[in-house]
């Protein structure tokens, strides 16, 4: 059967050629983003398997405060980039002085944040019977791979913008293979929570280097900084400065109560079930990387609605999809994780759950901070602060089952702000050419 002249027309209308573009490249990102995904599943899996229990909840807390402090570092640098770069992603200088601007900011609020993060990670660890030498062994190791994950994420900026998605998936996916060929060999000699922590550091090191080197075809890395893209981040730090400071602890929220209240088995549980919602980090990452930069460069409301509706609404079923499967298939999802684990059904139903919260969140999030639609976002820490204190009377801290409550309620007040946040936004007048 033969198209209509009708269909013909619409098929050929630039808003047509450019949804189709979008949904292409999206769905291309996205299978590749799988594939990235298993492979740290499969590293994931590989860990939790065949490290000791006690070894997991170390690596646990290792990775937890190496995520805290890099979150710390970022303080409103990333807004910056991406609602700056995309206005002057197209000019090759401006660009290199915007990432210039932006690495030596970080690098001086990592600092910081290392300073403060430090000595919590060290009490952590002693805290489960870590001896000396072995707690300086891995926060040494924390802090490799952190002093190359603050650049990474600062280069990867410019394919963002530049909508390189071939070197997105490559960066990602050599250092995802790298970790887990060097995890795989040594599974088969010795593997704790110090070896794992080295192969991760080596991963964002070889990242850092694809990415340095991505950069420097593009931009001249010595480009000096822009004082006007200085005091636009300077302005977006302060303002978001104790907004994030509170979302970085929320965000490990549930490790740091089940480490300061629980024990080992708890960190280790709490973990490994994290694993699990790693399917999570796949939508998040194709938000972050394709629909931010597209959504930041709409120059209509027409564009502005169209495209949040469709990643909203992509996110939300995706994330419907796996809340079932955890909800009627709980066996099959962890036996994953092994025998440790089995007895871990409602657990299961409560992570899954916080986590598709906290990714409706932060896609919302997401969007809005491309936009710079960010202006009252403070209100996140008396909403929140204000549901916890109501869910402490009821709240059994010692338990997994009591903190993974606790934290699907707490981020339910992220998620409604950043509805209104993004009602607010879609209000206000696009900007003049």
């Amino acid at each position: 059967m033969s198209s209509s002249p009708d269909d013909s027309v619409l098929a050929s209308t630039p808003e047509s050629r450019r949804i189709f573009q979008f949904v292409r490249r999206a769905s291309r990102f996205t299978w590749v983003q799988l594939v990235v995904q298993c492979i740290g599943f499969a590293t994931g899996i590989l860990i939790v398997r065949c490290m000791e229990q006690h070894e997991y909840a170390l690596f646990t807390i290792a990775n937890t405060m190496q995520a805290t402090t890099n979150i710390l570092a970022d303080i409103g640098i990333s807004i910056g980039l991406i609602s700056i770069g995309g206005r002057v992603w197209q000019d090759q200088r401006r660009l290199g002085q915007l990432v210039s601007t932006g690495l030596k900011l970080r690098r001086k609020l990592g600092t910081a944040a290392i300073l403060v993060v430090t000595p919590l990670l060290y009490f952590m660890l002693r805290k489960h019977g870590t001896s000396f030498s072995y707690t300086v062994f891995l926060i040494a190791a924390v802090l490799a791979g952190l002093s190359a994950q603050l650049s990474v994420e600062v280069f990867s900026v410019i394919p963002r913008l530049r909508s390189d998605l071939g070197q997105i998936q490559k960066v990602d996916f050599i250092g995802s293979i790298a970790r887990l060929a060097v995890l795989g060999a040594l599974a088969f000699v010795f593997l704790n929570a110090g070896v794992a922590v080295v192969a991760g550091s080596g991963a964002l090191l070889l990242q850092y280097l694809l990415s340095r080197q991505y950069a420097a075809g593009i931009i001249d890395l010595q480009a000096e900084e822009n004082a006007e893209d200085r005091k636009a981040m300077l302005g977006f730090i302060r303002s978001q400065a104790a907004n994030a400071v509170f979302f970085c602890l929320q965000g490990q929220i549930t490790i740091f109560l089940i480490t300061f209240f629980g024990h080992r088995a708890g960190v280790a549980e709490v973990g490994a079930l994290g694993r699990l919602a790693i399917i999570f980090t796949v939508l998040g990452n194709l938000v972050a990387n394709i629909c931010a930069p597209a959504f930041s460069r709409c120059r209509t409301h027409h564009q502005l609605v169209w495209l949040y509706t469709g990643v909203v609404g992509g996110v939300a079923g995706l994330s419907l999809l796996l809340l079932g499967g955890a909800y009627f298939l709980p066996n099959e999802f962890l036996f994953i994780l092994g025998n440790r684990y089995s007895h871990l059904q409602y657990e299961l139903l409560l992570i899954v759950g916080g986590a598709m919260i906290n990714t409706m969140a932060g896609t919302l999030w997401t969007l809005n901070a491309s936009r710079a639609w960010i202006a009252g976002s403070w209100l996140y820490i008396p909403l929140t602060v204000g549901t916890q204190l109501l869910l402490i009377p009821f709240t059994d801290f010692s338990s997994v089952n009591g903190v993974l409550t606790f934290n699907l309620f707490s981020v339910c007040p992220n998620l409604l702000l950043n509805i209104a946040l993004s009602y607010r936004g879609f209000r206000q007048p696009l900007p003049v050419e």
